[in-house]
């Protein structure tokens, strides 16, 4: 038994009644722009063509009508493709009683069997690189991921919105800063100068902590985590350059306030260290934390998982001791990932995974927290204190970050230094406030980043 062919999804009766009060009032392509909607989305070609004409007519200030359609599509010679000054007669005779709420309809409607007829064409497409197998399976599921996902985003129309209401809901948000007697407007990340430079991080932000290896990046990231966690708050950690168990064994020497290299070993001269082990390991192991080692790792992997976890946390209860969302990303580090786009130019590479990163944190309504390497450059300057032009690879990383924060430890460069296990914390971009530098001390024992309650500066 033969399955019967399936049509292309389309509404022909939309279509038309669009093209025909244009053409009987130009003046409502205003309405039809606002609506999102395209030449392309149109399934017939000689309707994406009169749609075009009308889109030129009215972007030169003119009023689209049956003659000046007419005449537009004689000077592109494409009349006949159309139908010529006839048809467009049929569509204007044919249209309905004109408001703005039967346009709006019969747009969304076009554009609704446009986006099912592109569904079905990257799915097809994938069907048949699977078949074919002449590309490697990671490489169509990121493609298809992402094409999916772009698709996804065109029905998200931003809508305009009125100062009032925006005003009136950033007053609520102060009143609840006031009454909680909380200064910060974002994520505390746990340390109370850092917070009063950056007012914590936002929803919707690309934060980069960046550094040369060894000065304590991914130390650094794990202790804000943990902050973040602290406050009941749900935390996702990539990590593309330690596995999970190694992770895990810093965040246990950090909170117990063991040493990090007896716990590797399994050996404990300490018996007071024995005893902040069992007594704090519990707490550690009901941290709201979420650790992916994917060494291995795209931007559609990273947005797939996180909305995963997101999904399955939506799931559960919320209540006063836990949220029912993912409220914050870690990233160790972005160089590490993948892209299958741009293969033979890193830089390019670069700049399409913090673009996207950038994007997902906007559409996910979280912070996303970007750990960086730096390149070679600083390590020939005089002085090591790094800048935004260190940020390997690309300067997309600079321009698409909220935030940049380099790490800079003097005692690396200068093992006789008086600035001995102090780490220097240098925000040198911030678009929602100052810039400025913070001093932390550093317990490398235990991984574990302070703050110095006495400003020595």
């Amino acid at each position: 038994m033969e399955t019967p062919s399936l049509a292309l999804p389309k509404n022909m009766e939309a279509e038309t009644s669009i093209l025909g009060c244009l053409l009987l009032d130009g003046k409502l392509f205003s309405i039809v722009e606002g609506t999102g909607l395209l030449p392309e989305d149109f399934i017939e070609e000689r309707h994406s063509l009169i749609f075009r004409v009308i889109r030129s007519i009215y972007n030169e200030g003119k009023t689209p009508d049956v003659v000046t359609v007419s005449d537009k599509l004689k000077a592109v010679a494409e009349d006949e493709k159309t139908g010529g000054v006839d048809y467009l007669f049929d569509l204007a005779s044919k249209a309905p009683v004109v408001s703005e709420s039967i346009i709006t309809d019969y747009c969304d409607i076009i554009v609704e069997k446009s986006l099912y007829r592109e569904f079905i064409k990257i799915c097809s497409e994938s069907v048949t690189e699977a078949y074919r197998q002449t590309a490697g399976f990671d490489e169509i599921v990121d493609r298809s991921t992402t094409s999916l996902i772009d698709l996804g985003n065109r029905k998200q129309v931003a809508s305009i919105l009125p100062i009032k209401d925006v005003v009136d809901e950033e007053i609520v948000k102060l009143k609840e800063r006031i009454e909680q007697g909380n200064p910060i407007s974002g994520i505390s990340c746990g340390y109370p100068k850092l917070d009063e430079l950056c007012s914590g991080f936002k929803p919707g932000d690309m934060i980069v902590l960046a550094g040369r290896p060894g000065t304590g990046k991914t130390s650094l990231a794990l202790n804000i985590a943990i902050e973040v966690a602290k406050n009941n708050l749900n935390v996702l950690f990539f990590s593309l350059e330690m596995p999970a168990s190694q992770l895990v064994n810093r965040v246990i020497a950090t909170e117990c306030s063991v040493n990090a290299k007896n716990l590797m070993a399994g050996k404990f001269s300490d018996r007071d260290e024995i005893k902040r082990l069992w007594a704090n390991i519990d707490s550690v192991s009901r941290l709201p934390i979420f650790i992916d080692d994917t060494s291995k790792l795209t931007v559609s992997d990273l947005r797939s998982r996180a909305k995963k976890l997101n999904s399955e946390l939506g799931k559960t209860p919320s209540s006063k001791l836990g949220r029912n969302k993912l409220d914050c990303i870690f990233v160790d580090y972005l160089q590490l990932m993948h892209s299958n786009v741009y293969r033979e130019d890193r830089v390019r590479q670069v700049e399409d995974i913090s673009r996207n990163i950038k994007l997902f944190a906007k559409d996910m309504g979280i912070p996303i927290i970007a750990l960086a390497q730096l390149n070679r450059k600083v390590e020939d300057r005089s002085s090591k204190v790094p800048m935004l032009s260190d940020l390997k690879d690309s300067g997309a990383i600079e321009q698409d970050a909220d935030m940049v924060m380099f790490i800079h430890r003097e005692d690396i460069y200068k093992p006789d230094s008086d600035k001995k296990n102090t780490a220097e914390i240098y925000l040198q971009k911030n678009r929602h406030g100052q810039q400025g530098v913070v001093r932390l001390k550093f317990i490398p024992q235990y991984t574990k980043f302070s703050s110095i309650i006495v400003d020595e500066y």
